[in-house]
């Protein structure tokens, strides 16, 4: 009887398998997956901020237009003491893709269509006199909003550079071109706009 119980535990341990995973076999597949995450995110990333696109062109063409309106009628250089906080305050809650931060004349703005934090900034510019025009910049904007912005509110503004690059620049007879637009265009979020407008 010793010698059968034996043999029958014997059997049952024979029988008996391992389940799960090794933590090896864990590593390897974490390892794999990771790999293939860090491929994917700039894709996964670039697509996510191309569907921001049409409401951040929009958006900032909406501001614009309403630091136009807020500058009618008061002479030839409106936009001598125009700052960064003078867009952001007319932006406030107006935007899903910019965000205003502060109050009054420490307002500053960010959007969400490239690197976290980049602040959108406004300075006074000249077209044919200092103040007569403003210009906002939209650094570090991804690829994948590139040259889109600048598509969608190019009827804003006069002037539009992208990384330097003229796109389109009404005083220079330099109409928007779409091609020099793409072309201007660097990968991941590098890549400054600059609108210019009166």
């Amino acid at each position: 009887m010793t010698f059968h119980q034996q043999t029958g535990n014997g059997n049952r341990m024979g029988k008996a398998k391992q389940g799960g995973f090794t933590l090896v076999e864990l590593g390897v597949v974490t390892i794999i997956i990771s790999i293939i995450a860090a491929f994917a995110y700039p894709r996964v990333n670039s697509y996510v901020i191309s569907n921001r696109t049409p409401d951040a062109g929009k958006d900032i063409a909406n501001g614009m237009l309403l630091l136009k309106a807020n500058a009618d009628g008061t002479g030839a250089t409106p936009y001598t003491t125009v700052a960064t906080s003078t867009l952001a305050n007319a932006m406030r809650d107006r935007s899903n893709v910019y965000t205003v931060a502060g109050a009054g004349a420490a307002a500053s703005m960010v959007h969400s269509v490239g690197a976290t934090g980049s602040q959108v900034t406004v300075a006074p510019a000249t077209i044919t006199t200092l103040g007569d025009s403003y210009a906002v910049t939209v650094p570090t904007v991804n690829n994948g909003a590139c040259p889109g912005l600048a598509a969608i509110a190019r009827n804003a503004a006069q002037i539009i550079t992208i990384n330097g690059v003229v796109v389109k620049s009404i005083p220079a007879a330099v109409e928007w071109n779409g091609q020099a637009a793409q072309d201007a265009c660097t990968q991941g979020d590098t890549n400054a706009f600059v609108f210019t407008a009166r």
